[in-house]
């Protein structure tokens, strides 16, 4: 969902895109060609929009790896901010699910926000994560300062996932 950009509240296909990063940048990109090739060539399409995915390795990029591996590393502490934005967060199992699911149909289409469609704090989320996986790590409040780019509350509405998913 990085092509959104700077934004608060719940996202939609008809959100507006104004990306502050250059992955944001090229990931609208290439959204908006794919969209205009597909038009041109009366193709259907589903774009998959992710969010903030949880897994319990240590390989990737995002916090829960990162946890993970300072973890298994013997790290005692995890510096951290201070945790309040809240996100939309989607297990890994259940990410892997709904793109199977999404992929599979052919009735929903255009953007399919892959989602929970409920914002949850950050640092619950992580604190849950620490508990979930047993992990002997504790995490060191305001280390780090919020990064001001950052959106405070940002999360997918999960209209059309829960659709294809038989919920709504």
């Amino acid at each position: 969902m990085h092509e959104i950009g700077f934004f608060e509240g719940s996202i939609d296909e008809n959100t507006p895109c104004h990306p502050v990063t250059p992955y944001g940048i090229a990931k609208n990109a290439l959204h908006e060609l794919c969209n205009m090739l597909c038009k041109k060539n009366g193709v259907k399409l589903q774009w998959l929009r992710g969010y903030y995915t949880v897994g319990n390795t240590r390989y990737g990029n995002s916090i829960f790896s990162k946890l993970f591996a300072a973890a298994e590393d013997g790290q005692a502490k995890f510096p951290f901010i201070m945790g309040q934005n809240q996100y939309d967060f989607v297990d890994y199992a259940d990410f892997c699910h709904n793109v199977a699911v999404a992929v599979s149909q052919e009735t929903v289409l255009g953007t399919i926000e892959i989602a929970s469609g409920r914002p949850k704090k950050l640092a619950d989320r992580v604190e849950r994560f620490i508990r979930e996986n047993s992990l002997d790590i504790k995490l060191e409040y305001g280390a780090f300062p919020d990064r001001p780019y950052d959106s405070k509350d940002i999360w997918g509405n999960s209209k059309k996932i829960d659709e294809i998913l038989g919920k709504g």
